[in-house]
């Protein structure tokens, strides 16, 4: 297995001693574990086509791909371990700009390293706008074109500045339906921009049936940055406790995959659980609580599960996105400071549940994007 770090991918090509020809760099972002989920689909799309992948990022994101595809070369890049101690968006982000701007450029220097040495004929980019290269296919994936910030004044200002990062790539893939009737992402990615494309829902898990006679009434689901998915659980286990039933808690820390599972009164933990595990816990659950995270909502909509979205505090696409499916009535959302689990799960009760799309949905469409992906590496 090949492994070299962002410094010394940019110092010269002996760091590359094992990778033989050149690989298309698939990259996540490392906010939360939702841009690393989303990109094992098109990695197994890849792997099916005979393509040599070279895995890319950093922090949990990585570790997830790594444990997916324990056999690929990964390349470490620079971390923007972006946190969310503050409910406003654009405060966090101003806290961290000069940080931002910095990784920036040097996963910007990572790539051109990769390219220099001939490790690399393509890259495939989700969310960090610096891995591109000019001179080989480079492909972007977001569903955030337009994205929504709390101050109005500065957001189309915002949504350009967006637009002109992602002109730097060849194409942009939205994963995500064409149809804007039939769209999760909304007006986030609709209308589409000129070199966009969509490539379907992207999601590791393998749909179950639901069970009839589920052994928990709620599956807690826990992602995103810290400090707010420590707080949440903090929640979630101070309350559950008075609860009738049996519960199961997700935590997400891909740093505890060996970590055993165990019990605490009515609730069962989890650590960290692989995409087939997840996927048996959330057919044998009569709902789920989670955040409103766009790659949580692609691995939830081939479920229809009724479910309960907590936003975390700051992210104003999470709190469109489960606005949006509460005002549709396929689910409700309370802010994190005001949940109550027992009138919450009454409310999700009410609701018809998600809708549930059937397994194959987009398929081809992410297919066609990547054969046509490999057609612009020939050139």
């Amino acid at each position: 297995m090949t492994v070299f770090l962002n410094n010394q991918a940019a110092s010269g090509s002996k760091f590359f001693p094992e990778i033989t020809e050149p690989a298309i760099l698939v990259t996540p972002l490392d906010w939360g574990l939702g841009h690393a989920t989303r990109c094992i689909p098109i990695i197994r799309c890849l792997l099916a086509l005979n393509q040599p992948v070279l895995l890319g990022g950093c922090g949990d994101s990585l570790k997830v791909l790594r444990l997916e595809f324990p056999d690929l070369p990964f390349v470490l890049l620079p971390e923007y371990n972006m946190r969310y101690p503050k409910e406003n968006m654009l405060w966090n982000v101003a806290l961290k700009l000069p940080q931002l701007l910095s990784t920036f450029v040097k996963e910007q220097q990572v790539v051109k390293a990769l390219y220099k040495n001939n490790k690399i004929k393509a890259v495939i980019s989700d969310n960090r706008y610096g891995c591109f290269h000019p001179d080989i296919p480079s492909i972007l994936v977001t569903h955030q074109v337009y994205p929504i910030v709390p101050l109005p004044s500065v957001e189309k200002g915002i949504q350009k500045y967006v637009q002109l990062l992602i002109n730097q790539f060849n194409v942009c893939w939205i994963p995500d339906m064409p149809e804007a009737s039939s769209s999760l992402a909304g007006k986030l990615a609709h209308p589409m921009v000129k070199n966009a494309r969509c490539i379907g829902p992207l999601s590791r898990l393998a749909p179950q049936e639901n069970l009839i006679n589920p052994a928990f009434k709620v599956l807690f689901l826990l992602s995103g940055p810290e400090p707010q998915r420590t707080f949440l659980e903090n929640i979630i286990r101070e309350q559950v406790a008075s609860l009738e039933g049996d519960y199961a808690l997700v935590q997400g820390l891909p740093n505890q995959v060996i970590a055993a599972s165990f019990k605490e009164g009515n609730l069962s933990v989890f650590p960290y659980v692989q995409a087939n595990e997840l996927s048996l816990l959330i057919a044998n659950s009569e709902m789920v609580l989670c955040r409103a995270g766009y790659s949580t909502l692609m691995d939830l909509v081939f479920f229809g599960k009724k479910a309960i979205f907590v936003p975390t505090p700051g992210q104003t696409e999470q709190t469109y996105l489960a606005d949006e499916l509460h005002k549709a009535n396929r689910g409700t959302t309370i802010s994190q400071d005001k949940l109550i689990l027992k009138e919450a799960i009454k409310k999700a009760e009410l609701t018809v549940g998600l809708p549930k799309y059937k397994p194959n949905i987009g398929g081809d469409l992410l297919m066609d994007a990547v054969q046509d992906l490999l057609i612009l590496c020939e050139k």
